[in-house]
């Protein structure tokens, strides 16, 4: 069976827990992504991720928004995989929780990241699909 380590995309973009918010949306911007892993300073941990949408709502909403870092904004209950994790039982996470990216995680370091389009482009798109389906009817009931 597949695991994710055939599938995740390894070079990944993170930022430092110190990162301030112009650092995130900047690098947001380069890398044209939506969210970041956010690692300890040391660039090993794992933390916590950030998105755009975390940007606007939990940082720059705030009325001392030129001190706020990742780690004041970070959400770190995040569903993540392991990359000898199956692509099933991953396919399977992704839509109980309604995610169309699983972040790779192997002893608190960042490994990669696994999304809908890397399972539909190499074989798995009825996984995907059904993801994608899974994702579509929760954003319906909102």
């Amino acid at each position: 069976m597949p695991t994710l380590r055939e599938y995740m995309t390894t070079s990944l973009a993170t930022v430092p827990s110190s990162a301030d918010l112009y650092t995130l949306a900047k690098q947001m911007k380069e890398y044209d992504i939506g969210f970041l892993p956010v690692v300890e300073n040391d660039k090993s941990k794992y933390t916590g991720v950030v998105t755009d949408r975390d940007i606007v709502v939990k940082g720059l909403a705030k009325e001392s928004a030129e001190n706020v870092t990742a780690s004041d904004i970070l959400t770190e209950d995040v569903v993540t995989g392991n990359p000898d994790m199956n692509v099933e039982d991953a396919a399977s996470l992704m839509q109980e929780n309604q995610i169309r990216r699983l972040l790779v995680i192997e002893n608190e370091h960042v490994k990669g990241v696994v999304s809908l389009g890397d399972l539909s482009a190499d074989g798995e798109r009825s996984l995907a699909g059904n993801i994608m389906g899974e994702i579509s009817k929760g954003y319906g009931n909102n």
